[in-house]
């Protein structure tokens, strides 16, 4: 199963690293990281008032077990910054959500995932570095299906039923599969054609250098 993806940008390069997909999630929560929250969200939120709600995201105190919602608008958002940004920002399940309908998980120290993505628009574009390090997928439900495909409580239409209902569900495979994160500027295709793309991370120059650096001499 081919697909396009998004990646990180450069400055929130997507990390190289092998693991397994353990289980997914319809319907997810988007704990929004507290670094989104405070350098992109923040200043939206300043901006219009109204932003979380058009955004249907919720406000909390903190991140502790005990942690209340609040109502944004009894924060006088002029007096917050990065130093006192306190809070915890969640986006309910939806169509608008970051995460699209569906993630799929495989814990890892760089917190990154594969989801879904509301913004389908940007799978036609060239260049396609526009996440914070995770990895959006064209095409989230058939990938879905694909790793249910052993498990019979989970068929295609069981999933969409699901999806429906509109509450966050997880769901653990039977059978860990394993993901390979990848950093390719050169393959060869089906046919034995060798496609270049650009280096969008500069990782090529960097390996480039190391290897003229420790090059034997004689």
């Amino acid at each position: 199963m081919g697909m396009k993806v998004i990646v990180g940008r450069g400055y929130r390069r997507t990390p190289v690293f092998s693991d397994k997909i353990t289980y997914l999630v319809l319907n997810p929560f988007w704990h929004v990281p507290p670094g989104i929250a405070i350098k992109d969200k923040l200043p939206l939120i300043k901006k219009d008032p109204d932003y979380l709600l058009k955004q249907n995201m919720r406000l909390f105190q903190g991140w502790g077990a005990q942690t209340k919602e609040i109502d944004p608008k009894t924060i006088d958002w002029s007096t917050v910054n990065d130093k006192n940004f306190h809070y915890r920002l969640r986006q309910d399940p939806g169509p608008m959500n970051a995460l699209g309908r569906v993630k799929f998980m495989f814990p890892n120290r760089f917190n990154v995932y594969l989801h879904d993505t509301p913004s389908r628009d940007l799978f036609g574009k060239t260049t396609r570095t526009f996440s914070s390090g995770c990895i959006r997928i064209e095409k989230p439900m058939e990938f879905a299906a694909y790793l249910l495909r052993d498990d019979p409580r989970w068929t295609h239409e069981n999933i969409l039923a699901a999806l429906e209902k509109n509450e966050e569900a997880t769901i653990q495979l039977r059978y860990p599969v394993p993901i390979h994160l990848l950093y390719w500027t050169v393959f060869v295709d089906g046919d034995g054609l060798v496609h270049f793309r650009n280096d969008i991370y500069g990782r090529d120059k960097r390996l480039n250098d190391a290897l003229i650096k420790r090059a034997p001499t004689f």
